[in-house]
């Protein structure tokens, strides 16, 4: 049986993996194991556990804050990797990672394949591609998932996209939501069941792992508001201003999962569809004040 090891389990990915990895032999990694600081420590770490599979899922998410702090940034996306990968290649164990399909850059229409170039306009997805560059000069085995417009997990999570939408059509008659922006909204669960379907397969490399479908951010937040039944008109409206100069283009196609006919990924808006109406089912959705939902919308 395999012996995995879990790095930011408490995440909005991490905590899709618990549900796909229940009843297996599972060691979590937690923050203060992790630091960059302490590589040789987690090397140590990686030796005694002998894991045959570690899944990383920590990783810093803002941005924006890469733009001021790209030392902070840098430190999770990409020498985490890379220390997580020289520890992965000394005990042979495989290494999966989340990259994003943001790392691509703005260059192109039409959604991102496997096989285009990488030319990343932020900070944060500059550090994302190092990460990826480590974990491959290292030499062991990995398979590195490239995602985005991720969304799930539970109301309470900080960055729940899905749920902040929902409080603020509760308490307005309309919206506006960026049109220019496109990528593919995708469940988190989805993502994780899609990763052990490659682990079971037994291929390695880089992958996209992405919901079928590229959406503009309206279509995306209107898609969310039907499902909701709310009674909220969604409208296209323009870009916002922002320090990072993400791409307008984080599509992408399962190119390679296709290819070896393991994409078992689905639609965009089904997931979606599903997840709205298990939060608005939820004892959170029933009992948030009209305060507190203007408060966590912000």
């Amino acid at each position: 049986m395999n012996k995995f090891v879990i790095t930011g389990g408490g995440g909005l990915l991490g905590s899709a993996f618990h549900d796909v990895l229940a009843g297996v032999d599972l060691t979590r990694l937690h923050r203060d194991q992790l630091q960059t600081e302490t590589e040789e420590a987690l090397i140590e770490t990686i030796r005694f556990l002998q894991p045959s599979i570690v899944i990383n899922c920590a990783a810093a998410t803002n941005v924006e804050g890469a733009e001021q702090n790209p030392e902070e940034d840098s430190a999770a996306n990409a020498r985490l990797p890379g220390a997580l990968a020289r520890a992965c290649k000394e005990t042979d164990a495989l290494l999966v990672h989340f990259s994003s399909t943001g790392c691509y850059g703005d260059w192109k229409a039409e959604p991102y394949v496997e096989a285009d170039e990488m030319h990343p306009t932020t900070v944060h997805h500059c550090n994302k591609l190092d990460g990826e560059a480590a974990i491959v000069q290292s030499g062991c085995r990995h398979i590195i998932v490239r995602t985005g417009w991720l969304y799930g997990g539970a109301p309470a999570l900080a960055k729940n996209f899905v749920w902040k939408r929902l409080l603020e059509a509760r308490d307005k008659t309309e919206m506006t939501s960026d049109a220019s922006q496109r990528g593919n909204p995708t469940y988190v669960e989805d993502v994780a069941r899609q990763v052990m379907k490659i682990i079971d397969s037994g291929v390695n490399g880089i992958f996209n792992v992405v919901a079928n479908g590229v959406v503009s951010r309206f279509e995306y937040v209107a898609a969310i508001v039907e499902a909701s039944g709310l009674a909220c008109k969604v409208r296209p409206g323009p870009a916002f201003a922002r320090l990072a100069k993400v791409s307008p283009n984080e599509g992408a196609v399962n190119a390679r999962l296709q290819a070896l006919g393991i994409d078992i990924m689905p639609a965009w808006n089904e997931s979606l569809t599903t997840y709205v109406h298990t939060l608005l089912q939820s004892h959170a959705w029933k009992t948030v004040s009209v305060h507190e939902a203007e408060r966590i919308s912000e």
